[in-house]
């Protein structure tokens, strides 16, 4: 088999848009299922045969292995690809909060938190 190979890097909720010429199959994966693909064992991907252009919805920040297959080994075809990242946004961390030094202060903290999470409406039984 012969194939395109490009790596990206994208964030949860981006997109990874892949445009060929002709009809062909389109796999993202994973470096680990880049390298079982490579040595013809079993891995998993996502996409498959597409035509034009095709859309993945990123599901979690990560390297991700883009691969465009080329036809049979005897029978390769020409491709023209394009690969565009929309990359989605990165998580952000909270401010990490002071640890308590007296159980006094941790009870305060703790407190802060239950006045901070909204009560439910009890009237409103499903």
């Amino acid at each position: 088999m012969r194939f395109l190979h490009g790596k990206v890097k994208a964030n949860k909720g981006g997109k990874i848009k892949v445009s060929i010429s002709s009809p062909t199959r389109v796999l993202i994966m994973n470096d680990r299922n880049y390298r079982r693909y490579k040595n013809n064992q079993t891995f998993t991907y996502y996409g498959g045969a597409k035509e034009g252009r095709y859309e993945f919805n990123v599901p979690s920040t990560n390297i991700w292995n883009v691969i465009v297959e080329k036809g049979t080994y005897a029978k390769p075809i020409d491709l023209k690809v394009s690969i565009e990242v929309e990359k989605g946004v990165a998580k952000t961390h909270s401010v990490p909060r002071s640890l308590a030094t007296t159980l006094d202060e941790a009870d305060a903290q703790l407190d802060q938190q239950e006045e901070a999470v909204p009560e439910e409406d009890e009237d409103n039984d499903a």
